[in-house]
């Protein structure tokens, strides 16, 4: 009997917009509450000392002082969402309306929903692929079987109008732009990947790769890959299958690299169905995204959500990239902010 898809089973949609949209405010704040402060069922913690029950609420100014350090704090201080300006129910809308949408976003269709300014739809969505990136585990050694792969997402050239005015195929710009390295870690049969790592690098060469590889598997490990000469190093520290894509996708003893293509699959839907161009400055951050979104897909909708908020409710790490973007009237890469636009 073949088996329905997982979207399609009533198990993947735990939660709805129409539903949160009747939450009041009391109900939206104390699910935050719950998501940052776990370890004390929503008892807002201090984040310069720590207390826990020395603090009173202002509740004209929704920010909470600390008796024992005078410190004031709020739900959002410190986090991702440090200095928002936006309401928790709007934010909690976005993200449902983000989890639902398994291929991506564009900003302008999450605009709509969270029925805010481009600008603040831009930010935001930035702000959790931010905190998806910095959620990202530490480098650790992986076992197993692990599939690597590259890809490219080519720019496009918009030619003249007039024949005459375009120049030969031959001297036409053909510099693609920086490679996506993937890295997955193969679960067990028909459980598809457990793990995702992108890694964005100039060119799919050896060095780099070798580089990458050797901090994250474990010496020994089968890596399955395909003919491209930059892997051909593998075989001296690890078990390398390689699948020859000319000939077959599949090898006669079942070799592939189908669960490193399934990302790429989402990544290119992603680019041509929703934001249909990604910025080299930001391509960490897209690429993260969609190995999220392919770490998460057997998880429902609800649980992908609080997922969300949880990440974006943790503490900065580093220095944030979009905290006060618009205020930056000239762009040292030249991009300008017509770029913005695109995604």
């Amino acid at each position: 009997m073949h088996s329905q898809h997982f979207l399609l089973e009533a198990q993947a949609r735990k939660i709805s917009l129409p539903e949160v949209a009747e939450w009041d405010a009391e109900t939206v704040r104390a699910k935050f509450q719950e998501l940052r402060w776990p370890e004390t069922g929503g008892d807002p913690v201090c984040p310069k000392c720590g207390c826990v029950d020395s603090h009173y609420y202002l509740r004209t100014r929704e920010q909470w002082r600390c008796k024992g350090c005078g410190h004031t704090f709020s739900l959002t201080s410190g986090t991702w969402l440090a200095s928002t300006k936006l309401p928790l129910k709007k934010i909690l809308i976005g993200i449902v309306a983000l989890a639902n949408a398994v291929k991506g976003m564009s900003a302008l269709q999450l605009m709509r929903h969270m029925n805010v300014q481009y600008k603040t739809a831009y930010v935001f969505y930035h702000r959790l692929r931010e905190a998806l990136y910095a959620a990202r585990p530490d480098i650790e050694a992986w076992s197993g079987q692990v599939e690597i792969d590259g890809a490219y997402l080519n720019p496009s050239t918009r030619l003249a109008n007039k024949k005459e005015d375009r120049p030969e195929k031959s001297k036409r710009s053909k510099k693609p732009s920086r490679c996506i390295l993937v890295l997955r870690q193969r679960g067990k049969i028909r459980e598809g990947a457990l793990r995702t790592l992108t890694f964005v690098i100039d060119t799919e060469n050896a060095a780099d790769i070798m580089d990458i590889v050797e901090q994250q598997l474990v010496r020994g490990t089968e890596v399955i890959t395909d003919q491209h000469s930059a892997y051909s190093d593998l075989m001296a520290y690890f078990t390398h299958t390689q699948v020859n894509h000319d000939i077959h996708f599949v090898g006669p003893s079942g070799e592939n690299t189908n669960q490193a293509e399934s990302y790429f699959s989402r990544l290119r839907r992603f680019v041509r169905g929703q934001v249909h161009h990604l910025s080299v400055e930001y391509l960490d951050l897209y690429a993260n995204e969609i190995a999220y979104r392919e770490d998460m897909r057997r998880l429902d909708n609800r649980e992908t959500s609080f997922d969300m908020i949880t990440k974006l409710l943790s503490l900065e790490r580093g220095k944030p990239r979009f905290r006060g973007y618009w205020d930056r009237t000239s762009r040292n890469d030249g991009l300008g902010s017509t770029l913005a636009l695109a995604a």
